[in-house]
C-alpha cells in the first residue's frame, strides 16, 4: 500500500516527535491533541484543518526558540573579533561597523515581533529570544599595549561567527567557516577541564588575541601563543626559502615589538 504524503507542517512536528524519543502521550500533553488524531495525522489517513496546522506551527516555533536558547545559554565560548578580522582578511573596524548594523538589525527584528498582535503574550519572549544580539556578540574591550586605552572589541559567539560566514562567499567563506569550525571545537575540548565562566570575560592585551575566556594564563604565556599562531599565519604560504625568510621577519618584528612594549613598561 502506497503511504500517502504527509503534509509539510505534520512531517515536521513527526520528525520532533521521532528525534525527541517521546511518546503520543507526552507529544499529545505538549501540543492539547489528543493520541488518536497525532496518530491518524502522522499516517496520512486525516488531513489537519487549516487551524489546527496553524497551532502545530506556532507550538515547533516555541520549540525551536526554546531549543535556541537553551542551547545558546549553556554555550560560554567566544572568539575575540580581532582574530576573527585577521581570518576574514578585513580591518577590524571595519568588522566592528559589521557587528554594529548586524545587532542593529536583531534589535529591530525583536522590536518589530514585539508589536505583531499573531503571538500571545506569554509566546512573545521565546521567540524574540533568538535574535537576542547576546547569543552573537559580546561588546567587550581590551587596552592597547601602548597607550593603555581602553579600545572596542566584541566577544563571538559560533551563532556569530556563523552570522558573518553566511555574508561571505567563495573561497574566503569556506576558509573562515573551517577557522571557526576548527577553532571552537579546540575550544570546547579545552572547556571539558577548565570550567567556562558565567560572564564573558574581559580582554586586556592588544599583543595577544585572547580568545580562550576559559583558559586564564600569564600575559607572557598569551604573547607567546599569539606569536606562535602569527608565525604559522605568516609562513603557511611560503613557497620558497625566501618566502618562508620574509614570513619569519614578519614575525619578528612582532616580537621585537612585544619586547619593547614590555621594557617600556618595566621600566615605568
Amino acid at each position: 500500500m502506497r503511504t500517502k504524503k504527509l503534509n509539510n507542517t505534520i512531517a515536521m512536528l513527526k520528525e520532533y516527535k521521532e528525534s525527541n524519543g517521546i511518546t503520543y502521550r507526552e507529544l499529545s500533553e505538549q501540543t492539547g491533541f489528543t493520541a488518536t488524531t497525532l496518530n491518524l495525522w502522522f499516517n496520512g489517513s486525516v488531513r489537519p484543518t487549516t487551524d489546527s496546522l496553524h497551532a502545530i506551527k506556532k507550538f515547533l516555533e516555541k520549540e525551536n526558540a526554546r531549543k535556541f536558547v537553551k542551547q545558546a545559554e549553556s554555550n560560554k565560548t567566544y572568539i575575540d573579533s580581532r582574530l576573527v578580522a585577521e581570518w576574514v582578511d578585513k580591518a577590524h573596524k571595519e568588522l566592528l561597523r559589521d557587528i554594529r548594523g548586524y545587532i542593529s538589525d536583531l534589535i529591530a527584528i525583536q522590536a518589530k515581533l514585539s508589536k505583531e498582535r499573531n503571538f500571545a503574550p506569554s509566546e512573545k519572549p521565546q521567540y524574540i529570544n533568538v535574535f537576542d544580539p547576546k547569543y552573537y556578540f559580546v561588546a567587550s574591550t581590551y587596552k592597547h599595549p601602548f597607550t593603555k586605552q581602553d579600545l572596542p572589541c566584541y566577544l563571538i559567539t559560533q551563532r556569530g561567527c556563523e552570522l558573518l560566514g553566511h555574508k561571505m562567499t567563495g573561497v574566503k567563506g569556506t576558509q573562515f567557516t573551517a577557522l571557526y569550525i576548527n577553532e571552537f571545537h579546540r575550544l570546547r575540548n579545552e572547556a571539558d577541564e577548565i570550567p567556562a565562566p558565567q560572564e564573558a570575560p574581559k580582554i586586556e592585551q592588544e599583543s595577544l588575541f585572547d580568545h580562550e575566556p576559559q583558559a586564564p594564563q600569564t600575559q607572557e604565556e598569551r604573547d607567546l601563543e599569539y606569536l606562535k599562531r602569527r608565525l604559522l599565519e605568516d609562513t603557511k604560504d611560503a613557497r620558497t626559502i625566501v618566502s618562508f625568510a620574509v614570513g619569519i621577519s614578519k614575525t619578528w618584528k612582532v616580537l621585537k615589538a612585544i619586547k619593547d612594549a614590555k621594557h617600556i613598561t618595566d621600566y615605568n
